[in-house]
């Protein structure tokens, strides 16, 4: 117990204290070389500007949080959905697999304008982008997952009678949850950046819009509290979803769970 206590806070640890060097280090070099602001201002500007102005911070972070979450959790439901299809079905598998491949090939950058084009600056096209970034490493690893049981397994569970339903749900699912995991901690972020790159294209609201504006206006510091703000909302994200997998894949060390998933 006090060594899993241990090892959880040195991960935490190691990482504050590698970012808290570096911020210190960024903070020295900037007012020792005499940097201006409007190039690279100190950190201790940027919390500044976060502390000044955390209501307008607020009130375009929303938009872009709810968006990216609301995209992920159809990129998941979507992706297991058609990771079940393809394992399932060879049709699927050899007609829709490389569609889907091939789809990832096109960078999501220039979807964008399209996307605006054809449903509006609104919210639907920052949705259906995050969802569509968000969608192949789901679909990816939750496929990998079902397809990945043991065959000795397999086969017993199909000696004693064992339908296909009860062998999805008792054996390919429990598998294939670290996958599952491993593919939502990827998309999760992948959704932040669709709905940012949407935000960047064409929009009023949201995060995006924010840095572009910030920008715009040669406001440096505003534009790093923006982007510091993105930044933590991602990994307090990232987080949950971390803390809901080492609860629910009880049964493998977090590392191992988060390697399979990654492959």
């Amino acid at each position: 117990m006090r060594n899993n206590i241990a090892k959880r806070a040195a991960a935490i640890g190691w990482p504050i204290l590698v970012t808290a060097l570096i911020l210190l280090a960024w903070e020295i070099s900037v007012r020792t070389l005499g940097i201006r602001s409007i190039i690279l201002p100190p950190p201790s500007a940027v919390f500044a500007a976060m502390a000044e102005r955390h209501d307008l911070l607020l009130t375009h972070l929303w938009p872009s949080l709810y968006l990216t979450v609301l995209g992920f959790g159809l990129s998941v439901v979507g992706g297991i959905f058609v990771a079940v299809l393809i394992t399932y079905s060879a049709i699927v598998r050899k007609g829709f697999y490389p569609v889907i491949v091939v789809s990832q090939v096109i960078p999501k950058i220039s979807i964008a304008p399209l996307f605006i084009v054809w449903f509006g600056t609104g919210t639907l096209s920052s949705l259906l982008l995050a969802f569509l970034v968000a969608f192949f490493p789901m679909t990816i690893n939750a496929s990998m997952g079902f397809e990945s049981i043991d065959e000795d397994i397999h086969r017993m569970a199909r000696t004693f009678m064992g339908s296909r339903w009860q062998i999805f749900w008792k054996i390919r699912m429990p598998n294939a949850l670290p996958y599952i995991f491993g593919g939502m901690k990827i998309s999760i972020t992948l959704a932040i950046i669709g709905v940012i790159v949407s935000e960047f294209v064409a929009s009023q609201e949201g995060i995006g819009y924010l840095i572009k504006l910030a920008g715009g206006l040669l406001d440096t510091p505003l534009m790093l509290a923006a982007i510091t703000a993105l930044s933590l909302s991602g990994l307090a994200l990232y987080a949950i979803i971390a803390g809901v997998e080492s609860w629910a894949v009880y049964w493998q060390p977090p590392s191992d769970a988060a390697g399979a998933g990654g492959g």
